[in-house]
C-alpha cells in the first residue's frame, strides 16, 4: 500500500501481505529463496526475459494463507481509506473498493477450500 501503509494497522497489513504474496503479487525473491529455485518447469522469478505467467502455490503453503485470510477478512473495511488514497482509478486494478473486496473474497474462498482439501493452486494470473 506504499506511502499509505501507515493508514493500515500492522496486523492487517502483515496478514494481507501473507495472504496475497504469490497469489496476486509476487514476493521479492531476495526475501523468499524458494522463488529463485533452480529452473525446471517454472522460470526463476528474477528472469526478466521470461515473466511468470503461471501461479503455483503448493499445498503446504495454503494453510498459512487460509489463516492469514481468516485474520483479515473481518477487517477489510479498514482498507477502504488506503484503497481510495492509493489505488482507486488506476488502470489494471479494481475500479472501486467493492470490486477490490469482491476479488479478495473470491481468492479467500478458493484458498480456504483448497487448504481444507490439502490441494495446491495453479492458475493464470
Amino acid at each position: 500500500m506504499g506511502r499509505h501503509a501507515a493508514l493500515v494497522d500492522t496486523s492487517v497489513r502483515e496478514a494481507m501481505d501473507s495472504f496475497l504474496s504469490g497469489l496476486i503479487w509476487d514476493a521479492d525473491p531476495a526475501n523468499d529463496p524458494a522463488l529463485t529455485g533452480g529452473g525446471g518447469f517454472f522460470p526463476a522469478a528474477t528472469d526478466c526475459w521470461h515473466p511468470r505467467v503461471l501461479l503455483a502455490c503448493p499445498p503446504e503453503a495454503l494453510p498459512g494463507k487460509a489463516r492469514a485470510w481468516a485474520q483479515v477478512e473481518s477487517r477489510l473495511e479498514e482498507l477502504r481509506e488506503p484503497f481510495a488514497a492509493e489505488c482507486e482509478g488506476w488502470a489494471g486494478r479494481p475500479d472501486n473498493f467493492e470490486d477490490f473486496t469482491a476479488l479478495l473474497r473470491e481468492w479467500g474462498d478458493v484458498t480456504t477450500e483448497a487448504a481444507g482439501r490439502n490441494w495446491g493452486l495453479v492458475g493464470l494470473p
